[in-house]
C-alpha cells in the first residue's frame, strides 16, 4: 500500500493498494476551511487510525520550503519510511490510470504547479511528456484573474464565471488574450503578466468598473469564449499529430463543465472526479509503476458515518429520530421527498472530490420552488444553478445525446418537452450538470430514486452538496447534524438514523 499526501491548495491524504483506491480525502472536510492549504494531519490521523501498514509515502508537487517542508519531513520521522516527490503536473497525470484507455492523450492545466501550468503526455504504460507551458503562459491564471476582476474569490470561485457565461448577453468583447501556439506546443499569454498584475491588466483593456450584472455577463462569456478557444485548439493539435482520440483532462481547469462538454462533442473523454489539487495525494502514489488500471465506480474514498456515533450526540442532544433498517431507507426517504420536504443525507463515505454523490447530498423534487427554496435556506447565489442525479436507464428521456456520467463532469442539454418538469435543475441555457446513476454505484440511493419513479413517473432529483454556503461539504456526524440545525431543512438522514425538525 502507498500513502499519498498534498499539503498545498486543497490538501489531502489518500491511501491505495495495488488493486484499488482504500482511502481519499480533502482536508478541508476536517477542518472546517474551504480549499484548505497546509498539512493533512487530520485526514492523515483518520486514514493511519484504518491502516496503519504501507510500503512508503508520496507526496504530490516538488517545491516547496519552510513549515511546509518541516511538516512533511516531521512526519517522515514519525513513520520512519521512504517519501518520493513526484511533480505536480505529473500528480494530476496520472490519474489517466482510473481511465479505461489503453493509450491517451493526457492533458493537465491548472494556474500553476511546480513552475509549470500546462503538461501533456501520452498515457500507456506510463507517461510520455510531449508538450507544457509555465508559469506567465497560464490558462488558469487567466481565468483566475477574471473570477478576480468580477469581484469573486480566485481559485475558489471560478464557477460562479462559468456560470454566469450562460447567461444571454448581446454584447461580445473582441480582444485576443491568450492562444495555442503549435510550433511551440505551448499556450501563450499575450497579457504578459499574471496574478494581481494580470487582474488589473484585463480590468484596464475591459475598462471594467462593476457597473452591472450584464456587464458581469459579458466578460465572463468573453473568458469562457477565450478559454474554449485555447484549449481546443491544443487538444485538436495535439491529437491530431499523435493520432490520439481518448483524452484524459484533468488539473483545476478540469471542473469547468462547460470546456470539458464541448471536448466531448469530439473525443472519447475522461475526466477524474477529484481533477483538482486535492487530486494530488492521489495521483502522486499512482506514479508507481506496478500500478496498472484501477477502475472506480464511486467516490466514496472518504470518512466514513458510523451509527455508533450518532447515537451519542442524538443523545446528548435530544433530538427526536426514527431508526431506518437500509432496506426502509428508499421508501421512507422517497415518500418524504414524494410530500415535498427537503431531505440532508450523511451516511456512509464521504465523496472525495467537489461534488456530493448522494452519500453527502441535501435532496430534492426538482421543481423551481425548491430550487428557490434551498438557494434561499443555503444563502447562495440566485445565478449558480443545481444538478440532478438522473436514473442512467432514464437518461435517453430527458437528455439530448446522453452518455454516462457518474461524476458530474459533463453538461447536458435538456430536451424541450422535459424542461418544465425537472426546472428547478436546469440552468438559462437548457443545459444540466447531471449525475446519471447506475445502481452498483449507490444502491439505497438508486433505490430511493427509483422509488419516486416508481410513484409518479419521475427518475430524477435535485441533488446538491450538503453544506452552508462557503463551507465546505459536511464530513463527520457533527459536522451533519451542526450544518442540520443551523437551516431550516426538514429532516436529516444520518447513517440509519432519520432526524426530524422538532417544530415540524
Amino acid at each position: 500500500m502507498i500513502l499519498g499526501i498534498h499539503d498545498g491548495h486543497n490538501s489531502s491524504s489518500s491511501l491505495i493498494s495495488r488493486e484499488r483506491i482504500l482511502w481519499a480525502m480533502s482536508e478541508e472536510r476536517f477542518v472546517r476551511k474551504k480549499n484548505y492549504r497546509g498539512f493533512p494531519k487530520n485526514s492523515l490521523s483518520y486514514i493511519l487510525s484504518k491502516e496503519r501498514d504501507f510500503e512508503y509515502i508520496t507526496v504530490g508537487s516538488v517545491f516547496r520550503r519552510g513549515k511546509r517542508l518541516r511538516d512533511i519531513k516531521e512526519f517522515q520521522s514519525k513513520v520512519m519510511k521512504k517519501l518520493l516527490y513526484i511533480y505536480h503536473h505529473l500528480s494530476h497525470s496520472y490519474l489517466y490510470k482510473l481511465s479505461n484507455f489503453k493509450e491517451c492523450l493526457v492533458i493537465s492545466i491548472d494556474g500553476a504547479g511546480d513552475g509549470l501550468s500546462f503538461l501533456a503526455s501520452i498515457g500507456s504504460k506510463d507517461l510520455e511528456i510531449i508538450a507544457e507551458s509555465d508559469v506567465i503562459d497560464s490558462v488558469g491564471d487567466f481565468y483566475a484573474s477574471i473570477t478576480e476582476l468580477l469581484g469573486f474569490k480566485a481559485m475558489k470561485d471560478e464557477g460562479k464565471v462559468m456560470s454566469l457565461s450562460s447567461f444571454p448577453c448581446s454584447e461580445r468583447i473582441e480582444l485576443k488574450v491568450l492562444d495555442y501556439i503549435e510550433e511551440l506546443k505551448s499556450f501563450k499569454n499575450l497579457l504578459g503578466v499574471v496574478g494581481r498584475e494580470g487582474t488589473e491588466k484585463l480590468r484596464e483593456l475591459l475598462n471594467y468598473k462593476g457597473e452591472s450584472f450584464n456587464e458581469k455577463v459579458k466578460i465572463s462569456r468573453f473568458a469562457q469564449e477565450t478559454l474554449e478557444r485555447a484549449v481546443l485548439k491544443a487538444v485538436d493539435n495535439l491529437s491530431k499529430e499523435y493520432g490520439i482520440e481518448n483524452i484524459v483532462f484533468t488539473g483545476g481547469v478540469a471542473q469547468n463543465v462547460k470546456l470539458n462538454t464541448k471536448i466531448a462533442e469530439n473525443y472519447n473523454l475522461f475526466v477524474p472526479p477529484f481533477m483538482g489539487d486535492e487530486g494530488l495525494s492521489l495521483g502522486s502514489s499512482l506514479s508507481d509503476r506496478k500500478i496498472g488500471r484501477i477502475e472506480i465506480k464511486n467516490t466514496y474514498f472518504g470518512y466514513e458515518i458510523e451509527n455508533e456515533k450518532v447515537e451519542e450526540i442524538i443523545e446528548e442532544k435530544k433530538l427526536s429520530y426514527k431508526y431506518l433498517e437500509d432496506s426502509e431507507i428508499p421508501e421512507v426517504v422517497g415518500e418524504l421527498i414524494l410530500k415535498n420536504n427537503i431531505i440532508c443525507v450523511a451516511r456512509g463515505k464521504m465523496e472525495f472530490g467537489p461534488r456530493a454523490l448522494g452519500n453527502r447530498s441535501i435532496l430534492a423534487l426538482p421543481t423551481r420552488e425548491n430550487r428557490e427554496r434551498v438557494n434561499k435556506i443555503l444563502g447562495r447565489d440566485w445565478f449558480m444553478p443545481f444538478a440532478p442525479t438522473i436514473l442512467y436507464e432514464h437518461i435517453d428521456e430527458y437528455l439530448k445525446e446522453p452518455k454516462y456520467s457518474p461524476f458530474m463532469t459533463l453538461l447536458f442539454k435538456v430536451k424541450e418537452e422535459k424542461i418544465k418538469e425537472i426546472e428547478g435543475v436546469v440552468h438559462v441555457d437548457k443545459t444540466t450538470r447531471a449525475q446519471t446513476l447506475k445502481r452498483e454505484s449507490n444502491p439505497i440511493y438508486y433505490d430511493t430514486i427509483k422509488y419516486i419513479y416508481d410513484s409518479i413517473n419521475l427518475p430524477v432529483l435535485l441533488n446538491t452538496s450538503f453544506n452552508l454556503h462557503g463551507e465546505p461539504i459536511v464530513c463527520t456526524e457533527r459536522d451533519a447534524i451542526n450544518s442540520f440545525l443551523r437551516t431550516k431543512f426538514n429532516y436529516l438522514l444520518l447513517a440509519n438514523y432519520l432526524i426530524k425538525r422538532e417544530n415540524l
